[in-house]
């Protein structure tokens, strides 16, 4: 029971390890192929820096797609 509870949580560390992490509701999972995801990503690409910045953009670009998606703006917040 042990070992295969452990395997459980090392397979999902190991399949985590490349998923970028956002809060609020647009963010839906490991398993994303939404539309926002694919401009996202493409945006990041362009992106210089290590992978915290590169994370920060996708976070920044998913919550503007999603503030346009649901109230029409880009930006609701300073």
């Amino acid at each position: 029971m042990k070992k295969l509870f452990l395997s459980i949580i090392v397979l999902g560390l190991l399949l985590s390890g490349n998923a970028y992490s956002c809060g609020g509701d647009f963010y839906t999972g490991l398993f994303d192929f939404s539309k926002e995801h694919k401009i996202c990503r493409n945006y990041i690409k362009s992106v210089e820096g290590d992978e915290f910045r590169k994370n920060d953009a996708y976070c920044d670009c998913r919550e503007r797609l999603d503030n346009k998606k649901k109230f029409g703006v880009e930006k609701i917040f300073d």
